[in-house]
């Protein structure tokens, strides 16, 4: 077995980078959706985003990029989809709502079961994080993504997520924030963030999810957590652009538990659809920086 860090090893990174970097050859943009924590609704933006940039006639796609925990397909009603192979052995993307090509984990296991990487004795506890590497930039390099105007990806909760999945990525790249107004929550978006400018990963902005609650009666919105004026304060601190205000609505909720996309129906016409539609429409007209200089 090389060591480490041998010239053979680093080809073969190289070898599955250029891979992955031809399968993305035909996206025009890819936006990777990361919060630093789970219980945000990150996933729920990544799908909605998905759909408005859909309902604008755009060619979109979606890849899963939580292997553990793969949502996608259950919000989109995807579930139960047979794995299909196209020309020369691809991966052929699910196709979902508003012509949608979905990827995830969530299409090869069967039912509720989950991943194990470890093993009954944990023999590979170690090799963990290489493997979901691994099986990301399968999933990436093996998919038949075809043309695409934009390609969303839904990331796993965690600060260091974007900085490994961007080592197999091209530069055209812009990532969303999603946080909600709470100190737990903007601590670790915070560190994401962090990751991000480390890793000089173009940010297009930060979407504050449960930004208010809106009355059933009137229609008007307050405010849904005491610690409103964080988000504004974080992204002060941190340079980075508010782009979306979501109000909490218990129908995003229902529709991602029925597998029918939100904004595909009557929630297009709510406060919540609004904003989710006007996302879309600045994720759409983001321009990558031109130099590294000026990705923040």
């Amino acid at each position: 077995m090389p060591e480490v860090g041998s010239p053979p090893l680093l080809e073969d990174v190289e070898a599955v980078r250029q891979r992955v970097l031809a399968r993305l050859d035909g996206v025009g943009r890819i936006v990777p959706v990361m919060s630093g924590k789970g219980g945000v609704g990150k996933s729920a933006v990544a799908v909605n985003l998905a759909v408005a940039l859909a309902l604008g006639g755009r060619r979109v796609g979606l890849f899963d990029a939580d292997l553990q925990g793969p949502s996608v397909a259950k919000m989109l009603g995807l579930r139960g989809q047979p794995v299909r192979i196209g020309k020369g052995d691809a991966l052929l993307p699910v196709s979902g709502p508003l012509g949608l090509r979905v990827q995830s984990m969530d299409f090869f296991l069967q039912g509720n079961q989950p991943l194990d990487w470890e093993g009954e004795a944990g023999e590979g506890a170690t090799l963990r994080s290489a493997m979901e590497q691994a099986a990301i930039a399968d999933l990436l390099g093996q998919t038949d993504w075809g043309e695409l105007d934009v390609l969303v990806v839904d990331l796993a909760p965690g600060s260091d997520r974007l900085p490994a999945l961007g080592r197999w990525l091209p530069g055209v790249m812009g990532a969303l924030a999603v946080a909600i107004p709470t100190q737990v929550a903007l601590l670790a978006v915070e560190r994401s963030l962090r990751r991000a400018w480390a890793a000089r990963i173009p940010l297009i902005g930060l979407v504050e999810n449960f930004a208010s609650s809106v009355c059933a009666e009137c229609g008007a919105q307050g405010p849904l957590y005491e610690e409103a004026a964080l988000v504004d304060r974080l992204a002060q601190e941190m340079a980075v652009e508010v782009v979306a205000r979501i109000p909490f609505d218990p129908r995003l909720s229902r529709a991602a538990d029925s597998g029918k996309p939100f904004l595909d129906g009557a929630g297009r016409e709510s406060q919540a659809g609004s904003a989710l539609l006007e996302l879309a429409d600045r994720v759409a007209a983001w321009e990558p920086p031109q130099g590294e200089e000026d990705a923040w």
